[in-house]
């Protein structure tokens, strides 16, 4: 990027927002505060909404429910010290739950934190706190860093499972000048993936292959469900098998529980025996965790017997708590996109 003239130079926030733009990031969650203003002024210079809560925590959940639906990045900000000591238990929780989330805060003028000098006021460690909590904890250690640390909290954001990313700013570097020029700003496309991990036509065929062999398929759907937005390629890929659908927790409301093929999570004993007696699982995005009795016996049949397929944009889930007979790193709804091909020559 190049260097500019003091009266062409724009302040960290004006990075920050334009950056955001850029990933087309429409809405952003937070309570105002001196210490962001330079973020503040330029959201609406680049027609980014700002909703403020009463809470922090409110601004974290607010994050995650807004990416939970769109399927975008959900943004939010918390001002350094108390107020993100508050948004704290929204990380926690939005972490955990998988929502993809940026969190951006501020924190004290570089001179006197990181490492803090002794009494610094409203100050702790943020990143050392949060990086406990999330997937990323970066603090911007110099002006010339902010774009290549939002690079890489943009593109861990959209690596793997879905969670919290955090960016700490000092404040001096939000609301003071900055020696680059936005109008260069990389796009989204020169620093990380864009287009979803798709599935190869190989394992295609070798899910048509298991599936066609099995005599009462049922499909499994998680979180990655909703988060590729592939609520409708489920229910076409159950109507087309004949598969009944339970779902986790987290994905409670990705098939409409009314449809007949729905099994509702809130029939425990029902969801057990569709589960044990399946000759096949199909997993779409799912942990198969505790809330799922992470795969195991009596809750789900034996291993030995009920093959299944599990299809996961995070490899290191693949396999982790039930055996697996066909592993499928690749988005749920670009997997689910192919059914003509893995479904076109089935009678059930």
């Amino acid at each position: 990027m190049k260097l500019l003239n003091d009266d062409m130079q724009k302040t960290g926030g004006d990075v920050v927002a334009k950056m955001l733009a850029n990933e087309n990031v429409e809405v952003v969650f937070g309570i105002i505060d001196g210490t962001y203003m330079g973020l503040i002024r330029s959201l609406e210079r680049y027609n980014i909404q700002l909703i403020t809560p009463r809470h922090e925590t409110s601004a974290a959940h607010m994050a995650g429910a807004y990416a939970r639906v769109t399927g975008k990045l959900g943004v939010c900000i918390a001002s350094n010290g108390p107020g993100v000591a508050n948004i704290l238990p929204g990380v926690a929780v939005e972490q955990a739950e998988g929502n993809r989330v940026l969190l951006i805060t501020s924190c004290r003028r570089n001179q006197i934190i990181y490492p803090d000098r002794g009494g610094a006021y409203q100050y702790f460690n943020q990143t050392g706190v949060i990086g406990k909590m999330s997937k990323y904890s970066e603090h911007v250690p110099i002006p010339e860093r902010l774009t290549e640390i939002m690079k890489q909290a943009f593109r861990i954001s959209y690596k793997g499972r879905p969670g919290v990313v955090h960016v700490d700013i000092p404040e001096n570097y939000i609301n003071s000048k900055s020696p680059f020029d936005i109008e260069s700003l990389p796009k989204p496309s020169s620093y990380r993936r864009i287009l979803p991990i798709s599935v190869s036509d190989e394992q295609i065929k070798e899910a048509g292959d298991l599936l066609s062999k099995s005599k009462f398929p049922v499909i499994h759907a998680g979180s990655g469900v909703i988060h590729s937005n592939a609520q409708a390629e489920l229910q076409k890929i159950a109507e087309q098998l004949g598969a009944p659908v339970t779902t986790s927790w987290a994905a409670r409301g990705a098939i409409d529980e009314n449809h007949p093929l729905a099994v509702p999570m809130t029939y425990i004993d029902f969801n057990d025996n569709v589960r044990k007696n399946a000759d096949l699982i199909l997993t779409l995005g799912s942990r198969m965790g505790e809330t799922d009795w992470w795969g195991k016996m009596p809750n789900w049949g034996n291993p030995n017997h009920q093959k299944m397929i599990q299809v996961d944009i995070d490899d290191e889930i693949l396999g982790r708590n039930k055996p697996i007979d066909l592993a499928i790193n690749a988005d749920v709804k670009s997997f689910s996109t192919k059914n003509y091909l893995l479904f076109r020559n089935f009678k059930y």
